[in-house]
């Protein structure tokens, strides 16, 4: 995009208009009037050639043009919005603050509905925005500002960054409860000839289950590979296939849980940020509300 040629302040009109899919509730939301709003569209249309929205019932829907310009105009928008507030200070009722965070989906399911509940409760207007970033990339991320703080194991390295534990447990096997061995003693060659689910973000290489039956000196064929937890979760649900994994990610579920019959690692989680950033008192709020939640699990 020629940031010269178009006016940025266009941008969240664009912004505005993509949430709300309505010219009226989006000058509401801007606190401009109609026409106004009629006017910024006209002026993006031309500059792209493209209609960008075009009507939809009582309301107006994106173009593929629009879905392909939408991520890079909200993370550039959300990233100004983050670095014009003033980091001296931090008051989470009124705060529009966008934090970024990296996490694995297994962070993502059991931190981001408590998560969640706590922005609801006291911290209406700010954000968080979750991806999951690969480990030889958090450092740069962090010093880069594209993210304020990251979820993964211990001994993540980097010049300038801080990091504090926030919770640990043990990997444990879980089950339909309807599976035969979701009671009674799940012994060791009970285990190896379940139909195991291996869960990796990679298309290559062994997964965690894989490597942790190795270690030990067997070797299992998993029946399913996802990328996933919370589709791996699904399919335990539905079938006698078994997924290892933090006990966390079955907590309240319903589902079956047994204790591993051989060892397993010990799947600690630490959070990473920037020491530069050691007294900015959003990441300081952040940073509390998750060892709050880590201290439920």
């Amino acid at each position: 995009m020629n940031l010269r040629a178009i006016d940025l302040n266009l941008l969240p009109v664009l912004e505005a208009i993509y949430v709300e899919r309505s010219l009226t509730r989006a000058s509401g939301s801007l606190h401009i009037t109609q026409p106004a709003v009629s006017n910024a569209l006209a002026r993006l249309r031309s500059h792209f050639d493209d209609p960008l929205f075009v009507r939809h019932g009582r309301g107006v829907r994106p173009t593929a043009m629009t879905e392909a310009l939408m991520p890079s105009v909200r993370d550039a928008l959300d990233r100004l919005r983050s670095s014009l507030e003033p980091k001296s200070s931090f008051d989470p009722p009124t705060s529009t603050r966008v934090f970024n965070l990296s996490g694995s989906d297994t962070s993502a399911l059991v931190i981001a509905p408590q998560i969640a509940s706590i922005l609801q409760q006291t911290a209406p207007n700010v954000r968080i925005r979750w991806a999951q970033v690969d480990r030889p990339s958090i450092a740069l991320d962090l010093a880069s500002g594209r993210l304020d703080l990251a979820l993964d194991i211990p001994g993540v390295k980097g010049a300038g960054l801080s990091s504090e534990m926030l919770y640990s447990g043990e990997m444990q096997c879980i089950l339909n409860p309807t599976h035969p061995n979701a009671t009674g003693q799940l012994t060791l060659d009970k285990f190896l000839s379940l139909r195991h689910i291996a869960v990796s973000s990679r298309r290559e290489g062994l997964s965690l289950v894989e490597q942790m039956v190795r270690a030990a000196g067997h070797r299992i064929i998993p029946a399913m590979h996802l990328p996933h937890h919370l589709a791996a979760l699904e399919v335990v649900r539905q079938t006698d296939f078994v997924l290892t994994a933090s006990e966390s990610l079955a907590r309240d579920s319903g589902l079956a849980i047994q204790p591993l019959p051989l060892p397993g690692p010990d799947l600690a989680v630490t959070a990473y940020w920037r020491h530069d950033n050691e007294e900015d008192p959003g990441l300081i709020w952040l940073r509390d509300v998750l060892r709050e939640i880590a201290l439920s699990l």
